[in-house]
């Protein structure tokens, strides 16, 4: 099935959503808007989650299923709920939908299909994603570089590819945080392979570029992605 591409803004939601028409397309942003909301909600009613970069206690937890999931991963990757918003989002908008789809929120992506290669910013590199039957996964991405996330960490990217947009998120966050200035091969392959220790039991992948270096953890299938600027989500 060729998909449509479509974009939409709210606040600071930037989509590209691939669907197969206009209806499909509306109903992901009706999605993304109830995520939106649910998020909203927690932040007014908690301040820390908002403002936390570090995971919150159990007892502060919103009862509502995006922040709380936001919460999960965040405990599992070490960082603050936010870290997860992005990936969460798409994730939550693409659950409720029964036909192939991609979100592309900001950078983070979530897929339902069987095919997709997702080129990763800035590089002429992208990860191939391809499975046996129609399937939900996401690669979402940090930059210490790039993009108006917070970052403690100095790479181009850091990206995982996960089940689960919220646990890609968070760490990829968490794995963004670790690449420090001044930092090359050999720093970065040894973050990698701790980073990897624990991350590998919730994560299926990760990539780090960094000043022309390319690094690699667990099951990643990179392939050379040209892509047209124009069309990402930033």
């Amino acid at each position: 099935m060729t998909l449509r591409r479509f974009r939409f803004r709210h606040m600071e939601t930037n989509l590209t959503v691939l669907a197969k028409d206009e209806e499909s397309y509306k109903k992901v942003v009706r999605n993304v808007l109830e995520a939106r909301a649910q998020v909203e909600a927690a932040v007014a009613r908690e301040p820390l989650f908002y403002s936390s970069l570090e995971p919150l206690p159990e007892s502060l937890w919103p009862d509502d299923e995006v922040p709380r999931r936001m919460c999960e991963a965040a405990i599992l990757a070490g960082v603050g709920p936010m870290a997860a918003v992005a990936g969460g989002i798409a994730q939550y908008a693409v659950e409720r939908m029964g036909e192939n789809v991609v979100v592309d929120n900001g950078g983070d992506v979530v897929m339902r299909g069987k095919k997709l290669i997702a080129g990763i910013f800035p590089s002429d590199l992208g990860v191939r994603l391809e499975f046996e039957e129609d399937r939900i996964y996401s690669v979402c991405t940090s930059s210490g570089r790039y993009g108006h996330s917070i970052s403690f960490g100095d790479c181009d990217a850091a990206v995982i590819l996960a089940k689960d947009g919220f646990v890609a998120d968070a760490f990829a966050t968490a794995l963004g945080n670790e690449i420090k200035p001044g930092y090359g091969k050999e720093e970065i392959e040894r973050v990698l392979e701790e980073f990897w220790k624990r991350a590998k039991k919730h994560v299926d992948g990760a990539v780090v570029i960094k000043d022309g270096f390319v690094g690699v953890a667990g099951k990643v299938d990179l392939v050379r992605a040209e892509f047209d600027e124009r069309l990402i989500t930033k």
